[in-house]
């Protein structure tokens, strides 16, 4: 015989699917709801009738809330004729909430779906997808402050200033402590021709047009008479990638390392650039004009992560060429192997046919070779 510890327990549980026919408008159809339950009696006939008084002492009938026994009268041959329990529904919203301890919260969540369908009915599609009114509970305490920076969003596309210098009454780090939820909102109402879709959502100032302190590219000059030629007093130096795009770089080879250790040790290469040290960044090369217009190589390191980066990097770049990362380099110096961070492998769908085996290799194996442990010969043969 279930216990009304355990129908409580039920009633946790029902609240989600309650809570998506609320949402969706079918309440109506949702109670009353029957707890599925066990409701077979003792064949001790003093047990059975305290099962049974247990029952109906926490039930709706004696204290105004909760779920409802609902009886049936038969003759038994074990307790003779007597009303046995047949069904444990719960009747409404109020009685569910209250019998699964989510009073509060269901009051909260009322408050925040009425503040969101009133000021931005565009994204109740949003809300009533699968799990999202958790995602709004989150938000509740200061959600009117995200829904003004998305009016501000929309009455001023990509609005060309720092997120701290937005003309809104609400705290300056709000837009940086909730961007994620913020871009999905924004993806969902500003027109497509206002969001930047080469960035992600964790490039938020790009991707919807605020300013920001730009990332610096450290990049090296590999040839003297490149340098000169560039008019560089300095082999060496770091800028945004607006900056470097103005670099007149011409009929070079770019090679792209992913740790910066390797970039500042990169011998002479004729005609030679190096960028390093970027890391997901290399996405942002992408505004580089020279890089399209050059011969470019990526070399990283022989892991789950380097083989993410080469695959972003190719979205950017569809013409890179990767450098000793291919199963035959792991094989070869399979002594130099470690373990790995044991990701899983994803689809990657911009990796070459033998870029991929290696990478499901090393995700398989659980491997990784840092690119600062293999000899920097095998990379000038190579480029030579």
């Amino acid at each position: 015989m279930i216990t009304p510890d355990a129908i409580a327990d039920k009633a946790k549980r029902i609240y989600p699917k309650a809570v998506k026919a609320w949402l969706s408008g079918q309440l109506d159809a949702f109670f009353p709801h029957r707890v599925p339950a066990n409701l077979s009696l003792a064949k001790d006939h003093a047990a059975a009738i305290e099962q049974v008084d247990r029952l109906r002492q926490a039930s709706k009938d004696i204290t105004g809330t909760g779920y409802t026994v609902r009886y049936e009268s038969r003759r038994s041959r074990t307790h003779g004729l007597n009303q046995f329990p047949t069904a444990i529904v719960i009747d409404s919203m109020q009685d569910l909430v209250r019998l699964a301890g989510c009073a509060a919260e269901w009051t909260a969540l009322r408050g925040a779906a009425e503040t969101l369908r009133r000021r931005k009915p565009e994204l109740v599609p949003w809300l009533i997808q699968r799990g999202n009114w958790k995602q709004l509970l989150d938000v509740a305490d200061v959600l009117d402050g995200l829904l003004d920076i998305v009016d501000y969003f929309q009455s001023h596309p990509r609005p060309d200033c720092f997120a701290r210098e937005l003309p809104l009454a609400v705290s300056t780090k709000l837009l940086e402590t909730h961007r994620r939820r913020l871009a999905t909102w924004l993806d969902t109402v500003l027109p497509p021709h206002t969001i930047d879709h080469r960035y992600g959502y964790d490039a938020f100032e790009p991707r919807y047009g605020l300013r920001y302190a730009r990332p610096h590219f450290l990049l090296r000059i590999l040839d003297d008479a490149l340098q000169a030629e560039l008019g560089l007093p300095f082999e060496e130096l770091s800028l945004p990638a607006e900056s470097l795009s103005q670099l007149p770089v011409t009929e070079a080879r770019i090679l792209i390392v992913e740790n910066k250790i390797n970039l500042l040790s990169l011998p002479g290469l004729e005609r030679g650039v190096a960028l390093g040290g970027l890391g997901n960044g290399v996405t942002q090369l992408a505004d580089v004009r020279w890089l399209h217009e050059n011969p470019v190589f990526y070399w990283g390191d022989i892991d789950a992560d380097g083989f993410v980066i080469l695959d972003r990097l190719r979205q950017a770049l569809p013409g890179v060429q990767s450098l000793l990362m291919d199963e035959s380099v792991l094989d070869q110096f399979q002594d130099l192997a470690t373990a790995g961070n044991g990701s899983q492998p994803k689809e990657l769908s911009h990796l070459n046919d033998a870029e991929r085996v290696c990478y499901e290799t090393v995700c398989r194996t659980n491997r990784r070779i840092e690119q600062e442990h293999l000899p920097m010969e095998r990379l000038v043969e190579l480029l030579g």
